[in-house]
């Protein structure tokens, strides 16, 4: 029902969006480009999304590849219209009252006013779209290291300078193949991480799971690797995930957790279940998960915590978490000055970037992939955790 709704307000959209189109070309352009566009508009997402639907449900890669990007692509459109048009639509009608205020005994004059006021209005729709051109390219843009120091005023000694790369939200299947990961740990071999961590959404096509995991297992480090699980791995069938990756080279932390000695120090990781729901309180879920997850586990190691959904960090403290690596939010598809644009509207959604609360320290990944193929300012990203002492203050 809720899919149903969805679809029905976009095609909606769709429609609203061809008729702003017509009466702002009908208005200001008279272009028959613009006339041809805005009827078609409406329809290629009609075309585009059954083909996802039916490409996913048959599993036919190519229907569903091209279904996926022509969906996605006229959905961006439209939803840019739909915002961009009505501003220029107004402003064609300002203009329009303004110019039958104005005396008419000059041509000249009101030629170039004309002029003025296609240029004008032609410009806001094409500014936005040219911002959605950049998100959809850089959706597709090589993946980034950045560099993330975590300090501890109590960091063993053993653990200074140790380096984790986080890979998270790869979704190999719809946009990027096996050959994106495997660049991607090619250039990660620069930075020789100590082990790696994978926090979720690896596949949307699990065919290419085991594929993935070698490729993890085969990127040299002195430590092991180890994944933990996210909402797309329910999407896609647990069970036979569960099955694909225990009988893989990467070892599945599912409620969990591991310790190994790193240079004659205690080191646990653990790895929690997603709750797969998008409701907004997920607390008790993720509570009994990190409360399994570490039971047994001692108090005294370092602990690094693997949830997909970084609201664990809420929760993480309670249970002498020293570090959280987390996903699932793409940054929220737009960045603001290296955080998530949405963060101005969800203080404590811990969107994108470095958070603490307490003692325990958490980096949200952007991710290096998507099921949506728009980013604005939040590229694909592989981070390289460091963890580090915090300097003591000397008064």
């Amino acid at each position: 029902m809720f899919f149903i709704t969805v679809l029905t307000l976009l095609i909606f959209a769709a429609f609203f969006d061809r008729w702003l189109l017509t009466k702002t070309n009908q208005k200001i352009w008279n272009s028959k480009i613009v006339q041809i566009s805005a009827k078609v508009l409406p329809f290629a997402f009609v075309l585009f999304a059954p083909l996802w639907g039916l490409g996913t449900w048959q599993q036919i890669m190519w229907m569903r590849n091209i279904g996926a990007t022509g969906t996605s692509i006229s959905l961006i459109l439209n939803v840019t219209l739909l915002f961009s048009l009505p501003i220029a639509f107004g402003v064609a009608k300002i203009g329009e009252w303004l110019s039958h205020k104005k005396s008419k005994t000059n041509t000249e004059v009101d030629t170039s006013r004309r002029l003025f006021l296609k240029t004008a209005v032609a410009s806001i729709p094409i500014i936005d779209l040219s911002l959605v051109g950049n998100g959809l390219a850089s959706s597709f843009s090589q993946t980034q290291f950045p560099q993330v120091s975590m300090e501890y005023p109590n960091l063993p000694d053993a653990l200074e300078g140790f380096k984790i790369l986080h890979l998270s939200d790869l979704h190999l299947g719809y946009y990027f193949g096996l050959e994106h990961l495997e660049q991607t740990l090619l250039d990660a071999e620069k930075y020789q991480p100590h082990m790696v961590v994978v926090t979720g959404d690896i596949a949307d096509d699990l065919s290419v799971l085991p594929g993935a995991l070698n490729l993890i297992d085969q990127f040299k480090t002195p430590f092991p690797k180890f994944a933990a699980v996210g909402n797309h791995e329910h999407f896609r069938g647990i069970r036979e995930v569960i099955r694909k990756m225990n009988a893989g080279p990467v070892p599945l932390l599912l409620n969990q957790h591991h310790t190994f000695n790193v240079y004659n120090t205690q080191f646990t990781i653990g790895g929690v279940d997603d709750p797969v729901t998008m409701r907004s309180d997920i607390t008790g879920f993720l509570d009994r998960a990190i409360d399994k997850t570490f039971k047994d586990a001692s108090e005294t190691d370092f602990k690094l915590l693997m949830s997909h959904r970084p609201r664990a960090l809420d929760l993480a403290p309670k249970y002498g978490v020293d570090l959280t690596l987390s996903g699932h939010t793409h940054a929220g598809q737009v960045g603001l000055g290296g955080r998530s644009f949405w963060d101005i509207f969800n203080e404590n959604g811990y969107l994108w970037g470095s958070y603490q609360k307490e003692n325990c320290r958490l980096y949200t990944s952007a991710g290096m992939g998507h099921w949506f193929p728009f980013r604005l300012n939040c590229p694909l990203e592989a981070p390289i955790i460091t963890l580090k002492k915090e300097p003591r203050n000397i008064s």
